[in-house]
């Protein structure tokens, strides 16, 4: 079995639909329909990847042609997760950024015990127990990358590090609070829509 992301969530159509070219295309359809040469000059992706990545999302019934079969449009149920998706691309979030932390069960814990309070780098490491000081290094690296997340040094006797939010990151979590769940039952949804195959698993409470 793959392992749960932030939500609780695993199976293909989760993990096809939430790669940062299927949530470009959702937003990039989200204003109206467009052909595929606007779509992959927009995008900056290859003509073969974008043609893999509309005909997986044209299986989940998400995209379908446009009226006269020029172009690509999203279906109702793709406009509503385009609906979701579209507000933290608006503020500067990209669909690569997206996929990373939302497809990842560690950054979204992270951000959200930043959301508070900034926090020692030892401290916000001791609040979650199943996580590697290793693992933990790298999601903080890629955070900081992201520009999420800021660290400051404390000058004292050793010296010690602390995290805080930037303005994006809090963007990040404000989204989470206040979309996450509803993103989650759109999955849901989504995925009992399927063939029978791999089921999205999710916890009663991921928020």
């Amino acid at each position: 079995m793959a392992s749960e992301d932030w939500l609780g969530l695993n199976g293909s159509v989760w993990r096809e639909v939430m790669c940062k070219w299927s949530v470009a295309i959702l937003v990039s359809l989200h204003d109206g329909p467009m052909n595929f040469s606007s779509l992959a000059k927009r995008l900056g992706v290859s003509n073969k990847v974008l043609s893999k990545k509309l005909r997986r999302l044209s299986g989940f019934s998400l995209i379908s042609e446009s009226y006269g079969g020029k172009g690509y449009m999203l279906t109702d149920v793709g406009l509503e997760l385009s609906q979701l998706l579209k507000p933290l691309v608006a503020e500067g979030v990209s669909p690569a950024v997206i996929q990373a932390v939302l497809r990842c069960k560690w950054m979204p814990q992270i951000l959200r015990a930043l959301w508070l309070r900034d926090m020692f780098a030892s401290e916000l490491a001791g609040s979650f127990e199943e996580i590697s000081w290793k693992v933990f290094s790298e999601r903080m690296k890629k955070l900081e990358e992201f520009q999420l997340i800021h660290r400051y040094v404390i000058p004292s006797h050793p010296v010690r590090v602390k995290y805080g939010l930037e303005a994006r990151g809090r963007v990040v979590v404000r989204w989470m609070l206040q979309r996450g769940a509803l993103l989650r039952e759109k999955f849901l949804e989504l995925q009992r829509s399927q063939r029978p195959g791999e089921l999205i698993q999710a916890p009663d409470n991921v928020l």
